[in-house]
C-alpha cells in the first residue's frame, strides 16, 4: 500500500501544500475551519509527518531541546515545571515542538541518554540550556557546531546568548530586605556553587549585609527539600537563627518542617524568606515572603531569542536580565 503524502492531503481538502504544511507545523496562520478539515483528512488517510526524515534532509524540524542539569537525577523541581509550562506555551505559539532532556555539562557526549545526540544528528534545530555552569562543555559544542541556542543563566562570556533573572539583584534585594526588617542572625541556604547563578546570589547577599551589624552563615549544596530540612535543623541546633533566606520556595518547605519540629513559630521566632514566588508558596502556613522572578517573561525571552537566531538576525540582545522584586507575606 502506498504511503499517504502531504500532496494527497492537499488534494483531498482542496487546499495548497503550504496550507497542509502549516497545519502540520501548528502555525497560527490557518483558520480553525481549514485546520479541522486538514486534520480530519490526515486521520482518515492515516497520514503521519515524518519529522525524522525532514531533519535528515537538512531542513527545519521546528524541534528544540530543553536541557536540564541532572542534579544527581533530581533534575525536575517545581521551578523547572513552571518554566517548562511557559516554554511550552510560547513554543506552541511559534510552531515549535519541545523535547526535554536531562543533561550533564561534562559528560554529554559519552552519555547515550543525553539529548545532545538529537542535536548532532540534525533532528533538532536548537537548544535551551536551563542551567549554566562555569566552562560549560555543552556551550563549547553548540558554538563549534553553529547550532542556535540560548542559555538560561548568567555566563561570564557576554557574547553568549543568555536570558536570566538578575541573580545578583536577587541576593542583594533579599539581603537588604532582611536587614531592613532588623534580623541580625541570618542563615542563607543556597544551591550548588558550580552554578554561576548561585555564585551571583551569594555575592549580592554578602554585599547587602556588608555594612550592617548582621551575623550570617551560608550553607551551599542545598538543592532539595530534604537537604534544606537537614541544613535548617543543623543550623537551629548550632547557631542563633532569626531568619532563613532560602534559595527556592520549594526547598523552604523543608525549612518550615525543621522550624516546626523545634517548636518555633514563623515569623515570631524565626522568619523565612524564599526565592521564585512559586504558586505553592501562597499556601504554606504562614504564606512565604519571597523574591519574585517573572517566569512568563523569562520563558518568552528564551523562545524569542531562539527564534531570532533561527532567522539569522544580527541585532539580537545577547544578554537579557530581568530584575527581581520582593513579595512580602506573613513569613517575615
Amino acid at each position: 500500500m502506498n504511503k499517504t503524502t502531504i500532496n494527497d492531503i492537499a488534494k483531498k481538502c482542496g487546499v495548497s501544500i503550504k496550507t497542509v504544511s502549516r497545519v502540520v507545523n501548528q502555525s497560527p496562520e490557518v483558520s480553525d475551519t481549514t485546520r479541522e478539515k486538514v486534520l480530519s483528512a490526515m486521520k482518515e488517510l492515516g497520514y503521519q509527518a515524518n519529522i525524522l526524515a525532514r531533519g535528515l534532509k537538512g531542513s527545519r524540524t521546528n524541534i528544540i531541546i530543553v536541557f536540564t542539569d541532572r542534579h544527581n537525577e533530581e533534575h525536575l523541581s517545581i521551578w523547572h515545571n513552571i518554566m517548562l509550562k511557559y516554554l511550552f506555551q510560547y513554543a506552541k505559539e511559534n510552531s515549535l515542538k519541545i523535547v526535554m532532556s536531562p543533561s550533564n555539562s561534562e559528560m554529554y557526549l559519552e552519555d547515550e541518554t543525553d539529548g545532545f545526540y538529537l542535536l548532532s544528528s540534525g533532528i533538532a534545530d536548537g537548544a535551551i540550556l536551563l542551567e549554566n555552569v562555569h566552562n560549560d562543555k555543552r556551550v563549547e559544542y553548540l558554538e563549534k557546531e553553529k547550532i542556535p541556542y540560548v542559555v538560561f543563566g548568567e555566563p561570564e562570556d557576554s557574547s553568549i546568548n543568555s536570558v536570566s533573572l538578575d541573580n545578583y539583584d536577587v541576593g542583594y534585594k533579599g539581603g537588604s530586605y532582611l536587614v531592613k526588617k532588623n534580623y541580625k542572625n541570618i542563615v542563607f541556604l543556597i544551591g550548588e556553587k558550580k552554578f554561576l547563578s548561585t555564585q551571583l546570589r551569594i555575592k549580592g547577599f554578602e554585599n547587602a549585609v556588608m555594612d550592617s551589624d548582621v551575623t550570617y552563615s551560608i550553607r551551599d549544596g542545598v538543592d532539595t527539600i530534604e537537604k534544606a530540612y537537614r541544613a535548617a535543623l543543623d543550623a537551629l541546633d548550632t547557631v542563633p537563627v532569626e531568619a532563613f533566606f532560602v534559595s527556592g520556595d520549594e526547598r523552604a518547605i523543608g525549612v518550615y518542617k525543621a522550624i516546626n519540629e523545634k517548636n518555633y513559630k514563623i515569623p515570631q521566632d524565626v522568619a523565612v524568606l524564599g526565592i521564585d514566588n512559586i504558586p505553592l508558596g501562597q499556601y504554606l502556613y504562614p504564606p512565604i515572603s519571597t523574591v519574585e522572578q517573572d517566569f512568563k517573561q523569562l520563558a518568552y525571552e528564551c523562545i524569542n531569542n531562539l527564534m531570532q537566531s533561527f532567522e539569522g538576525k544580527d541585532n539580537i540582545n545577547k544578554k537579557i536580565r530581568i530584575p527581581a522584586k520582593i513579595i512580602e507575606r506573613e513569613s517575615t
